[in-house]
């Protein structure tokens, strides 16, 4: 039988670390987590993380440090759940997993966890700060891998785990990793209806494009208002590239009327604002 071996990326404070222990219990396997190695890599030199981030960028032997254990993960025969955002590119017989998440509320669960390593004083600053680590982590793995961790192509499943918790998104990532064991279709995209902001309606299927960090519905609005109307915490979608300043079809005015039909709470994009 095929080892198991399911890695989870994702989106800062998108709950990895908890959904990874909750898998490896569920399948009886072992979690490897570089965020753990690079938290207790941050104690070690009194840094925080982004502080170790910062520093990583022109002292490549941290992320080598990481990158040797999880080149061995490939050819172990163990079953193993990996929290790690470039477990896809140095373990590619995994089932690769992108967990997103709302940034107020990745904030809220960072500054929850209360990590020596991670000390903010209000929302605001951690969202500052989870913001600057990731652009950090970015630009990082692009020069020393030439890759773009947020692109989902990278991954097999991509799950919004903004407003469900983490049981039901352990729950999603088993049911989707034993499909593809079976060799079975299912859908790539599983997104928070509360998330998808109105903007475009071409056709009838609902489907989604990102833009500046936002989810913009590109079709389907009707199905995914009934989803909110509903109360369904999650909404199969497609991905779709939009043409450029289709975003901008997303007005305030569209979003107030939306709010009012589905009770969503939407916020309009600062970026939509200016």
């Amino acid at each position: 039988m095929k080892n198991i071996k399911i890695s989870l990326a994702g989106d800062l404070g998108s709950g990895k670390s908890t959904v990874g222990k909750l898998l490896a219990k569920k399948y009886g396997a072992e979690v490897y987590s570089t965020g753990t190695i690079q938290r207790q890599i941050a104690l070690e030199m009194g840094m925080t993380t982004l502080e170790l981030n910062k520093y990583s960028e022109t002292h490549p032997e941290i992320d080598d440090r990481i990158d040797d254990g999880l080149r061995a993960l490939n050819r172990a025969q163990a079953d193993v759940i990996i929290d790690s955002r470039m477990a896809w590119h140095f373990v590619p017989d995994s089932f690769a997993v992108y967990m997103a998440a709302d940034p107020v509320v990745s904030a809220e669960r960072i500054m929850n966890a209360g990590r020596e390593s991670e000390p903010f004083k209000s929302i605001e600053e951690a969202v500052a700060s989870v913001s600057a680590r990731r652009s950090s982590e970015m630009q990082r793995y692009r020069q020393l891998y030439g890759v773009n961790i947020k692109d989902t192509d990278n991954y097999d499943y991509v799950i919004d785990t903004s407003f469900i918790p983490p049981e039901t998104v352990a729950e999603h990532i088993a049911v989707h990793y034993e499909k593809y064991m079976r060799g079975e279709k299912f859908a790539r995209y599983e997104m928070s209806a509360r998330r998808l902001l109105p903007c475009l309606n071409e056709g009838e299927e609902p489907a989604f494009f990102e833009c500046g960090g936002a989810y913009f519905i590109a079709g389907g609005q009707e199905k995914i208002a009934s989803a909110l109307a509903a109360g369904e915490p999650l909404v199969s979608c497609v991905r779709v590239t939009a043409k450029e300043g289709a975003e901008k079809n997303c007005t305030a005015e569209k979003l107030g009327a939306w709010n009012a039909q589905t009770g969503a709470g939407a916020l309009l994009p600062a970026f939509l604002k200016a």
